[in-house]
């Protein structure tokens, strides 16, 4: 994806490879792209809400601050759509002794029908929904140039320029017609597929723009 979003800026012969600095510097960028799609393109902007006792029912849009002094269990928002989304967070940086599990029945949590165990204090994890693939998906930062996407091939085919877009200044490459063409196609893609919703909103019909909320 890095190589190919070079190419198309021109800054990269057909087969040739980024350096070892300029594919590092691409894929901050990348990450800083893909952090900005959540509450934008995918999904609704998460809003802190308190949790009490040791159990909890998360919904679409809520990032739940998590009580210490017990192991707590949070259900997942019920009936997910795609670009739901939901977070938690350890307030109290107890995790390490009591841990936060995480159910979601009938769904999975990246990629296993597993319940989902954070023991590690301090961190606070985010969530958004796949639906195509009935998957719980973490939100996180690729930690190397070999790590796997986690969207679907609709996605992939306009991340390159999308890319493009967010790496041109830093680059000093001029974007073309073609080139921002499909990052407008991609970002419309996103929005189409992971749209933002309102929390327990339903998906509008097929060409019509997403609720907000």
């Amino acid at each position: 994806m890095i190589s190919r979003s070079f190419r198309l800026l021109g800054t990269l012969a057909a087969g040739e490879a980024p350096d070892a600095d300029d594919a590092a510097m691409a894929l901050i960028a990348l990450n800083a792209m893909k952090r900005a799609w959540f509450g934008t393109l995918i999904g609704p902007r998460l809003s802190p809400i308190g949790l009490s006792g040791a159990s909890g029912q998360a919904e679409n849009g809520g990032e739940y601050m998590i009580p210490g002094g017990a192991a707590f269990t949070l259900a997942a928002p019920a009936g997910p759509r795609a670009g739901s989304r939901f977070g938690a967070v350890d307030a109290t940086l107890g995790f390490g002794a009591n841990s936060l599990t995480i159910t979601h029945p009938g769904r999975l949590m990246n990629g296993s029908a597993a319940p989902y165990v954070v023991a590690t204090p301090g961190r606070n994890t985010r969530w958004w929904y796949r639906g195509d693939t009935g998957n719980w998906v973490l939100e996180a930062d690729y930690a190397t140039l070999n790590d796997a996407t986690e969207f679907p091939d609709s996605v992939v085919a306009y991340m390159p320029y999308m890319l493009c877009v967010a790496m041109a200044a830093e680059f000093s490459a001029e974007l073309t017609s073609e080139v921002l063409a499909g990052a407008l196609e991609g970002r419309a893609v996103l929005v189409r597929m992971y749209g933002r919703r309102g929390r327990a909103g339903l998906d509008g019909p097929i060409g019509l723009p997403p609720a907000t909320g």
